[in-house]
């Protein structure tokens, strides 16, 4: 298996623990997300390692695409991260740093997975530069909209 990541970024004028809260909550992923996308809680209770959630969501063609996901880091207000189990691509692990720097916080995202060496061919040179990169970066951008408009 080939491990995969990549990183993006953005710079979000707000208050860090604002801007932690929001994005630990993955309930509100879906007011930012670029795609068509709804998380349910799958396990009751105040957001913290373990908790799970059920979300589904628009991955290329697909529609309605289920994944099981659960809270691996919470470390308030700096370190955020989950594991969503997706059918195609397995555990698929996404960390979020929060660093304040330049007046506001800078939002880091590490996405990594792991893959077969000609999908991770694939997923390298086609599928993240034409698909995932553009919807990553547009889930960034609404993500500095939706909190610089209502802080």
């Amino acid at each position: 298996m080939t491990t995969v990541i990549r990183a993006h970024q953005v710079l979000v004028h707000a208050p860090l623990q604002t801007v932690f809260d929001y994005v630990s909550d993955l309930t509100r992923h879906p007011e930012w997300s670029s795609g068509q996308l709804k998380i349910d809680e799958l396990t009751p209770g105040p957001i913290d390692v373990g908790k799970e959630y059920l979300s589904r969501g628009e991955v290329a063609m697909q529609k309605d695409r289920p994944n099981k996901i659960q809270i691996m880091e919470y470390k308030s207000p700096h370190r955020f991260g989950f594991v969503a189990n997706d059918p195609d691509f397995g555990r698929v692990s996404h960390i979020f740093t929060f660093s304040e720097q330049e007046g506001g916080v800078l939002v880091e995202r590490v996405m990594a997975l792991s893959l077969n060496p000609i999908v991770a061919f694939l997923f390298r040179f086609f599928i993240y530069p034409l698909i995932g990169s553009p919807a990553m970066n547009k889930s960034l951008a609404l993500l500095k909209v939706k909190l610089e408009k209502h802080p």
